[in-house]
């Protein structure tokens, strides 16, 4: 069932088993996993099921730090930030979970182990091959992978969701449910807590109409996103002063690629498979280089700017809508005739992409290499609230994100160690990496729209938020999942283990005994 706080006729208190804040990827596979069974659930979301104007202001807040994105690649809509991903899938390494002595902070409560089973689930539930990694995605079409040292750098493969809207493809199943109600256009503000405040008991939601409500629940669940997480418990003074802390993301650069032989780097890296399954081979830092040279993990990826001729753009765009099962837009006769007068150029496309499942390898403009490196935790590295408050009258966040000499050194191990194998190999060289080496290299830095770490799972209340059930220390009924309870980001896209952490969490609310909620 889907109701709508502005809507006068629905009331304005309520009461649930569960209550979970955010209908984004982890909101949406909790309760999706609590649908069949008992449990009563209230899902709790800022906005209503498309991008509103004033909606997506509340996401606005300062940046006192290096620049980090607080509007773009964050959605309060039906879906979250799963309506604008692109689908992309991989897994943490299974050193990126473990503890590293070069690594300050560094080791996660959970192992590889624990969540292998959830990523397999995790998997299953995005709609991707779960056999798709590292070098696999090459010899399912046919190519033999450049041998690079092992020791330098390693292949990983990325995935891509076919369905990666996550709300649209779940939407229906929630608007039938009985007993998972979702509540649209309704903000959470504050959690409130009851036994000494040991426990949590009550949040109050504001819309921007006006109208202010309250939840009482058994259980709360904050699914906001890596940043939202954070500033909803900070406005409600809970958890301890871990929260906030430990602000990281996957600093990004660019570098250009020159190359004698571009085909060849097109040939191995770059999207590959049929249809809409799709695999994106990249090369990460070896993790015996990582140990060797006491840095962190990183993965490059290539990115190749092509000459899209018209007869080109029009077979993509029947192609895409043939898959789609749609009309083709904007396709007049000009198009396709087009498309007619290039059709030796769009059959071997064609041939190319849709029957060995290779690129199309169009004629490029620039080649260049994408570059996410892992952060390490830092203490200094925070969100806090401001002084400027936003539409419902909360304080807007406050972002301060530092990069360390840690993250310049392992960015610049990585870069000399790619140029060095694609020299050595005859793909090609970086160039445009000078800057790494000059006082003001950390603004050559990007974010990637991954915040985490800001509430981190630590089994030491001193040192983190939640425990490794993702339930906050010393608070009984209040959880938190997605990427701010990671404690390191590794390299990964972190969204895939958000989903494995958000199954394995459902597993542990279906197994623990119900608080029976009241009105007091």
């Amino acid at each position: 069932m889907i109701l709508d706080f502005d809507d006068a006729a629905v009331g304005t208190d309520h009461v649930a088993d569960v209550c979970i804040v955010g209908a984004g990827i982890a909101g949406l596979a909790i309760a999706r996993e609590l649908m069949d069974t008992p449990t009563t659930v209230l899902l709790v979301e800022s906005g209503g099921f498309a991008p509103e104007a004033a909606v997506s202001r509340l996401n606005e807040g300062e940046n006192i730090g290096l620049g980090l994105g607080l509007e773009t690649g964050r959605a309060r809509t039906f879906g979250g930030t799963g309506t604008v991903w692109p689908g992309q899938c991989i897994r943490m390494d299974p050193s990126d979970l473990e503890p590293r002595d070069w690594v300050p902070e560094s080791g996660w409560p959970v192992s590889a182990a624990d969540l292998d089973p959830w990523y397999d689930r995790a998997e299953q539930w995005l709609g991707v091959p779960a056999e798709a990694s590292d070098e696999q995605a090459w010899r399912r079409y046919g190519l033999v992978p450049p041998a690079v040292d092992p020791d330098l750098l390693a292949h990983k493969s990325a995935v891509y969701s076919p369905r990666p809207d996550v709300g649209a493809l779940h939407r229906r199943v929630f608007e039938r449910s009985d007993r998972v109600r979702v509540l649209l256009h309704a903000t959470a503000a504050e959690i409130r807590t009851e036994a000494g405040g040991t426990v949590a008991s009550e949040l109050e939601v504001r819309s921007l109409s006006g109208r202010t409500g309250r939840v009482r629940a058994g259980t709360f669940v904050l699914c906001g996103g890596g940043i939202e997480n954070a500033r909803l418990m900070l406005l409600s003074k809970l958890g301890s002063d871990t929260v906030g802390q430990y602000l990281q993301d996957h600093p990004t650069i660019w570098a250009d690629v020159a190359a004698d032989r571009p085909a060849a780097l097109q040939e191995f890296y770059n999207v590959l498979g049929r249809g809409r399954v799709r695999y994106v081979p990249r090369l990460r830092l070896g993790y015996a280089t990582q140990r060797r040279q006491q840095v962190l993990n990183a993965i490059a990826t290539f990115v190749y700017d092509t000459t899209v001729t018209p007869g080109l753009a029009a077979a993509r765009e029947i192609s895409s809508a043939l898959q789609e099962r749609r009309r083709p837009a904007q396709l007049g006769r000009a198009e396709l005739g087009g498309a007619l007068h290039e059709l030796d150029r769009v059959a071997s496309a064609g041939w190319r992409r849709f029957v060995r499942g290779r690129p199309s390898a169009g004629p490029l403009d620039r080649m260049q290499v994408k570059i996410l490196v892992e952060q390490a935790p830092n203490r200094e590295s925070r969100i806090s609230l401001s002084s400027e408050r936003d539409a419902l009258g909360l304080p807007r966040v406050s972002v301060d994100w530092r990069l360390t000499e840690l993250e310049r050194r392992t960015t610049r191990v990585f870069t000399d160690v790619l140029d060095g194998e694609l020299r050595r190999l005859g793909l090609g060289r970086l160039t445009g990496t000078e800057w790494l080496d000059g006082d003001d290299w950390a603004g050559g830095f990007e974010d990637a729209y991954h915040p985490i770490g800001s509430t981190r799972m630590s089994t030491d209340p001193a040192r983190g938020v939640v425990d490794r059930d993702c339930r906050v220390h010393g608070l009984d009924g209040l959880y938190v999942c997605g990427s701010s309870v990671f404690p390191t980001g590794g390299y990964a896209n972190p969204t895939l283990t958000i989903v494995a952490l958000a199954l394995r969490l459902a597993h542990h609310l279906r197994l623990r005994p119900d608080r029976v909620p009241s009105w007091t």
